[in-house]
């Protein structure tokens, strides 16, 4: 009988769920980060650029633990991910952005949660061995 969290083929990296999951991280962080570098706001400066850089690099971590096939290191990706999301979601409050705060709970529904679930099935895949 197989194990309940793992109802893949051992030699199948992720299930479809997961996979859709690595694809909402890759394109909307990414898609983000490219608008703001493309697109800069009028008040463009190191600290927008390193929310680019941190966000293109975190993609680049989650793309290359896929083609590593690592779940260990994807689960450090999305970690990161997860984490580096919760705060600047609770940075939009406590930094008063009014103007940010319609999109906080597209991050949560999009990318915290989905991160969330994804990082518990890592987990146990990563404890199974």
């Amino acid at each position: 009988m197989e194990n309940a969290p793992s109802k893949i083929s051992p030699e199948q990296f992720l299930p479809k769920w997961l996979w859709i999951v690595v694809g909402l991280q890759v394109v909307i962080v990414s898609g983000f980060a490219l608008a703001t570098l493309f697109n800069p706001p009028p008040d463009f400066n190191y600290t927008t650029m390193a929310y680019v850089t941190r966000n293109l690099t975190a993609v680049l971590v989650i793309v290359v633990a896929v083609l590593l096939r690592s779940h260990a290191a994807l689960f450090a990706g999305l970690a990161a991910r997860c984490v580096t999301d919760i705060v600047d979601a609770a940075t939009v409050f406590t930094m008063n952005a009014t103007e940010l705060e319609s999109v906080v709970l597209m991050v949560v529904a999009l990318l915290i949660l989905p991160a969330l679930a994804a990082l518990a099935y890592l987990w146990k895949r990563i404890r199974e061995g």
